[in-house]
């Protein structure tokens, strides 16, 4: 399946032996959290390649012999040496970075292929289920508490929006840790509790996140 595709559809895949199969399958659209990451991903690419520029400039210097300072020869040579660190200046320096500053923002960019890595589904079992890219998070959903608000994110180059937002909270006692997936807010999503300044979760597309949301809210009323 394509990382490029902006849509998941609902899967009825075989479970491993001993667990629950999965009945309600999304792929995240966006990984808000993941943005902190990006923009270290980037600046060690810089670093990492204005540093190797600085390291081969030199090693690409000319290496003249003061008998022959001052020479047609010398000069040619140090012209030659000053193309050439002008050359890995440009490659390494600025064309190499950029380039791969460019690959990675495609891969961080809504609906690209770091979030369609991450995956959320409902099990048979009655969990609700975030993995992959780093998220290894389980929810009971019999028993468990489910809240809804909206919130106001910033974050960074994508800017600031607002989220609709449904948390899960498993049943106390149970050693699991709470949910929380979002999708970005409509006109219909007004009158909800309205918070600011977090962007500690992941977006799911709106279709995914209503058909997750309703299964979930099923499974813990039912609970």
């Amino acid at each position: 399946m394509s990382g490029d595709d902006t849509a998941e559809a609902v899967s009825q895949r075989p479970a491993a032996a001993g667990e629950a199969s999965v009945v309600l399958e999304a792929r995240a659209e966006l990984d808000v959290p993941g943005e902190t990451r990006r923009q270290a991903r980037i600046f060690l690419t810089w670093f990492v390649c204005l540093a190797s520029a600085v390291i081969a400039s030199s090693l690409a210097g000319a290496h003249v012999p003061m008998s022959r300072e001052g020479s047609a020869w010398a000069e040619e040579q140090l012209s030659a040496a000053r193309a050439r660190r002008l050359k890995i200046g440009l490659a390494l320096g600025l064309l190499l970075p950029g380039l791969l500053t460019i690959v990675v923002n495609r891969r961080y960019r809504r609906g690209g292929a770091h979030a369609r890595g991450i995956v959320v589904d409902v099990t048979a079992g009655g969990e609700l289920r975030v993995w992959g890219r780093g998220y290894g998070v389980r929810v009971r959903l019999d028993g468990a508490q489910f809240t809804e608000r909206l919130v106001d994110v910033y974050a960074g180059r994508l800017g600031a929006w607002r989220q609709r937002r449904f948390a899960v909270r498993g049943p106390s006692g149970n050693a699991t840790r709470d949910i929380e997936l979002a999708t970005p807010a409509t006109a219909d999503d007004d009158g909800l509790r309205v918070d600011g300044g977090e962007g500690d979760c992941i977006e799911l597309a709106r279709e995914d996140f209503d058909r997750l949301r309703a299964e979930t809210l099923r499974l813990t009323s039912a609970g």
